[in-house]
């Protein structure tokens, strides 16, 4: 379920971000105790019993790898909608129940990457990897249908040349039905970066045969199409690639913030007010957000904006009220008009910790 899809449900919700790390010999029974002391205090604020056995049965089915990490949960009354490990461990334990879900940590894991195509090259074919902005993965393999593919050194006799144009065309002809294949399941997930792994020689080609406007092409060196080849390698030189160009991304949004600042014809306001306005004029393109900063502000919304997103009756009425907390109001009603959201951090966070870029003025 993608993010646009969680902000349409109809709440409450429980949002969990807590720690998973399986990093001691007590892990398990570490694990058992936190759900344990989670559960409770879910309870005690009127979750249902129904809710809660959701959340048993996914604390319990996932077994964690060894080493720190986090996880994100967040379930509305018929399901879990959102289990997710986070690379590291949640600075602050985050459980929630609440009349919106609380999406920014799943936001921000989303943010170290961006759509992606990986292509696993050599002359006879490829093997593709598409992952798209809600991480699914797609898998596709391209072959060639016509052989021979290697070319010939020796022998031949007088039809030695004639020999090597058909070799050098069936390669020709591998490399360009890999290309549209890539050219596909790029469009497919929308990606802003290929990577290309492989034989120097196909992914040359093959590179060159993409050429693609919309993605950046990447050669890496690790990893290759038979068996055996080293695909933790593979996995970092693609996890570098793909944040570089995450952090362009986020790179280019602040540029356009810092440009639009200042100027009265600017395409961007800063602040939590300017931000509302913003939302309330359906005028939220991109919005810029720092967790950190915005802290637990609230803002004033028309639950009209909300498109039926309503409190039952396990959440408090002060909770169900119009003010709602702006680290989950803002992100949600940013997706629900369409827009996209990357956080900041650091020397570029605006004003009170949110800034948006306007569709028009």
């Amino acid at each position: 379920m993608n993010l646009r899809e969680i902000a349409q449900r109809r709440g409450p919700f429980v949002s969990l971000c807590v720690d998973a790390s399986h990093n001691t010999e007590d892990a398990e029974q570490q694990k058992a105790l936190r759900w344990r002391s989670i559960r409770e205090r879910l309870a005690a604020q009127h979750v249902p019993e129904k809710t809660l056995t959701l959340l048993d049965d996914a604390i319990s089915k996932v077994k964690a790898e060894k080493g720190r990490a986090g996880r994100l949960l967040i379930a509305d009354s018929d399901s879990v909608l959102v289990d997710h490990m986070l690379a590291e461990p949640p600075a602050r334990e985050t459980v929630r129940v609440s009349a919106l879900p609380y999406l920014l940590p799943l936001i921000e894991q989303q943010s170290r990457e961006v759509p992606h195509v990986i292509a696993v090259v050599d002359r006879v074919g490829c093997d593709l990897y598409g992952v798209d902005e809600d991480e699914n993965l797609i898998e596709m393999t391209a072959e060639g249908t016509a052989h021979p593919v290697h070319k010939i050194h020796h022998g031949g006799g007088w039809a030695h040349l004639s020999m090597q144009r058909r070799v050098e065309e069936v390669v020709r002809r591998n490399v360009g039905e890999a290309a549209t294949a890539v050219r596909d399941l790029a469009d497919r997930v929308g990606a802003q970066v290929i990577v290309l792994v492989g034989e120097v020689g196909a992914r040359a080609a093959l590179a060159k045969a993409l050429d693609s406007p919309t993605a950046r092409i990447v050669e890496v060196e690790a990893g290759a199409r038979a068996a055996g080849a080293d695909s933790a390698a593979l996995e970092a030189q693609v996890q570098q690639a793909v944040r570089t160009q995450a952090r362009q991304h986020q790179g280019q949004v602040v540029e356009q913030l810092n440009t639009a600042r200042g100027r009265a014809d600017g395409l961007a306001v800063e602040g939590l007010p300017e931000t509302v306005s913003a939302l309330l004029a359906a005028n939220a393109d991109t919005l810029l957000i720092d967790p950190d900063t915005v802290g637990d502000r609230s803002v004033e919304l028309d639950p009209e904006l909300l498109r039926g997103i309503t409190a039952a009756q396990w959440i408090d009425d002060a909770t169900s009220s119009r003010a709602y907390r702006a680290d989950e109001a803002l992100p949600v009603v940013t997706l629900l008009q369409g827009g996209s959201i990357v956080p900041v951090e650091g020397a570029v966070v605006p004003r009170e910790g949110v800034a948006t870029l306007l569709r028009h003025r």
